[in-house]
């Protein structure tokens, strides 16, 4: 049975779509001709976030999503079609310590994970994921803790060098697009 072809542009926020692999997106938001999407399962499981370091822009985490991941997501829409930006790296608690990084592929921020909640929400996933928000600083006493989200869309905070999380990447689409709908 064939999946009905559409311009990603023409499916709302929360709607599911595949890429070409047959790996499933969801929606998170539509806006001036790009869509943030996530991957609705999990790309991998048991992932260290980083030995020592909670700073996403130098993580072992980062490196994997660019290097293992990303060319996954390049197939499915081309590589063309996913737009570089910036990803702010504040804490939780709101510390600017970390500042920002550029990325095509990432993990979701903390304040996008509350922003789109509902959206994120996936019963079926195994494990809790990681974000690359940081809990707060070293100078507050947290120096390794990494906010995660669980499949209920719970918030909780793990050492980015002893958890084993899931990764759920995000990225920015060109909307122009041809997706498969999913019902």
């Amino acid at each position: 049975m064939s999946k009905e072809k559409v311009m990603l542009s023409e499916l709302e926020e929360g709607a599911v779509f595949s890429g070409k692999s047959g790996r499933k997106y969801k929606i998170l938001k539509q806006e001036d001709g790009q869509a943030k999407v996530i991957t609705l399962d999990l790309m991998a499981e048991n992932k260290i976030f980083d030995k020592d370091d909670p700073d996403y822009k130098t993580s072992r985490i980062k490196g994997f999503i660019e290097g293992e991941l990303q060319p996954l997501i390049e197939d499915d829409f081309g590589a063309d079609n996913l737009v570089e930006h910036e990803a702010d790296l504040t804490t939780v608690d709101m510390q600017k310590n970390y500042g920002t990084c550029h990325c095509k592929v990432r993990l979701i921020s903390f304040d996008e994970a509350r922003e789109h909640n509902a959206d994120i929400v996936n019963l079926e996933l195994k494990d809790w994921y990681w974000t690359l928000t940081p809990w707060s600083i070293e100078e507050r006493g947290w120096k390794y803790s990494i906010a995660v989200v669980s499949p209920l869309g719970n918030f909780g905070g793990n050492d980015c060098d002893g958890s084993n999380d899931g990764v759920r990447p995000v990225c920015i689409l060109k909307s122009n697009i041809f997706v498969s709908k999913e019902d």
